[in-house]
């Protein structure tokens, strides 16, 4: 089992901002957090098509630097993008945040279009990436809900955390034992979890970690 603490929790989403600000991602701590002890980051995405399964891999490791056919299907701004495009968007909202009961990290998201309107589950769970589909799909009340954020208090989709520790076991033998272990550990949870909601992590997080740490994708 391959589990950490909270205060191991809070030190690996801090080194992995300061990786975020580093390649110009947009991952930032949640500043509306009303429990003090309380922890979360998020990214917020917008991105022109109906469904998750639309969403292609990003792998360049300068966001703020990608070529025009990765600017096209991606924006940070969706003003422009209804501007210059007729194609509708959705906005992710991802959250990174502790379990207490796991005592493993858990991705919690919401979405909605651009007309306001929030995805629903059945939306959610029918946009889960082809490679994730039928893994998910075949256990889906265990492994893709909505259950109230931890922090906000407000309905969210969840990915569930039961089987975490034992995933992230496979791939990081040794448990994390300094900042940048714990920062690895991170960055390989957020590659297992992140995929089959359209979250990909580029592959230049990866070329920071040490070789010694074990952590692959």
């Amino acid at each position: 089992m391959s589990t950490i603490s909270y205060e191991e929790f809070k030190t690996a989403c801090l080194e992995f901002l300061e990786l975020s600000k580093k390649f110009g991602d947009s991952w930032k701590l949640r500043s509306d957090i009303q429990d003090k002890d309380g922890l979360c980051i998020h990214k917020v995405q917008h991105i022109k098509s109906k469904s998750l399964k639309e969403l292609k891999n990003k792998t360049t490791c300068k966001i703020d630097r990608q070529l025009e056919e990765e600017e096209e299907e991606e924006s940070s701004d969706p003003a422009e993008m209804e501007t210059h495009n007729t194609t509708h968007f959705t906005t992710y909202d991802y959250h990174i945040v502790y379990s207490l009961s796991h005592s493993v990290p858990v991705l919690y998201f919401n979405a909605w279009h651009s007309s306001g309107q929030l995805l629903t589950l059945d939306d959610v769970w029918e946009g889960v990436d082809v490679t994730h589909r039928e893994q998910i799909l075949s256990n889906k009340w265990g492994s893709l809900t909505q259950t109230e954020h931890p922090l906000l208090g407000r309905p969210y989709f969840q990915l569930h955390p039961c089987n975490t520790a034992k995933l992230i076991a496979q791939v990081l033998p040794q448990p994390p034992c300094d900042a940048a272990t714990l920062r690895t550990y991170l960055i390989c949870w957020l590659s297992m979890f992140g995929p089959p909601v359209g979250l990909e992590i580029p592959l230049c997080y990866f070329a920071e970690q040490n070789t010694e740490s074990g952590c692959v994708k």
